[in-house]
């Protein structure tokens, strides 16, 4: 028995830019954990925290290592296999975050569990 199978046409991989335009064709946007739906770096700045952006998953609220860092990971899970597994010792974890406190004045914590428990269910 021989089985044969063809295809019409081509399939097209590749997103076009629409004539005229000067942005580049993207295939999606990767949401930001800082900015997404529930924008956890408008929040903290909105509770006139001094808010560094150190990457696109870390954040540095007042003076480095005095103040708090948040560190956040893909999922909820991922936080809490970060903690368990002894490689977030010190951290909160809220959501996706990992918080931690250093040195951080309780208005500060309070302000920035505050913003990091919007839209965290549990």
């Amino acid at each position: 028995m021989t089985l044969a199978l063809t295809g019409c046409g081509a399939v097209r991989v590749q997103p076009t830019t629409p004539a005229g335009s000067t942005t580049l064709a993207s295939r999606g946007k990767i949401d930001s954990p800082l900015t997404d739906m529930h924008n956890h770096l408008e929040c903290l700045k909105d509770a006139r925290l001094t808010v560094d952006v150190l990457s696109p998953t870390k954040l540095q609220v007042g003076a480095a290592e005095a103040g708090p860092t948040i560190v956040f990971t893909p999922t909820a899970g991922a936080a809490q296999a970060q903690q368990i597994d002894g490689n977030a010792q010190a951290a909160e974890v809220i959501g996706t975050a990992l918080v931690y406190p250093n040195q951080g004045s309780d208005s500060e914590l309070t302000s920035i569990e505050n913003c990091l428990a919007q839209g965290v269910q549990g």
